[in-house]
């Protein structure tokens, strides 16, 4: 194991054990997350704590975005780089990020993505941007919808009830090539994985 993969899965499991203990955990149809090959893992977006509930909720590496003046802060960019995460520039179309994932799917990775872009208000689902469309259509894997449920909540009384990562069937690849592999394209595919991602939610809701 080399020096990076074990920095991973230490930080893996502090990370998991903190939110079992803290938050109660708990993951739903995990079996819907290939344990191999490329996939992208699209879920809502409420909080900040949203990359880390996914990332311990799957048991195997994840790659994910992190804004680019991350990178900057003394320790840290060092430690996100580590966990796979990809400096982008917020805001604009970044084609070095764009690659640089495209070719951690081509390896057989898995990469997290929030389609909002941005923290919604824990309500109502932001307008999913464009860009998971675009990375889906270009590297023609499967993307597996999930809920995140709850951590929304204030850290006052979000460790009194439980947090739930709900993952649904996948999206498959064949699915995805279907979408014209334009901004029109893009920005239907993510809009479908949106819609997805709502169906969960309301099954999550009624259970």
């Amino acid at each position: 194991m080399t020096m990076q993969k074990l920095i991973y899965w230490t930080v893996w499991s502090l990370a998991r054990s903190v939110v079992w203990v803290f938050f109660g955990l708990k993951m739903f149809n995990r079996r819907h997350v290939p344990v191999t090959g490329p996939v992208i893992v699209a879920a809502n977006h409420q909080s900040y704590l949203d990359p880390p509930v996914v990332a311990v909720s799957i048991s195997r590496e994840v790659h994910f975005f992190a804004k680019e003046e991350l990178f900057r802060i003394f320790g840290l960019g060092w430690l996100i780089a580590t966990l796979n995460a990809i400096p982008v520039r917020r805001g604009v179309y970044d084609p070095r990020s764009i690659k640089r994932v495209l070719t951690a799917l081509e390896q057989g990775g898995a990469l997290v993505l929030f389609p909002e872009g941005t923290r919604g208000n824990g309500v109502e689902f932001l307008r999913p941007k464009p860009g998971i469309g675009l990375i889906a259509s270009h590297a023609k894997v499967p993307i597996v919808p999930a809920y995140i449920r709850r951590t929304a909540r204030s850290w006052k009384t979000l460790w009194r009830r439980r947090i739930y990562v709900i993952f649904g069937e996948p999206i498959t690849a064949e699915q995805v090539s279907r979408y014209p592999d334009d901004r029109e394209g893009y920005q239907a595919l993510a809009d479908f994985v949106m819609e997805r991602i709502g169906r969960l939610r309301e099954a999550g809701e009624e259970g």
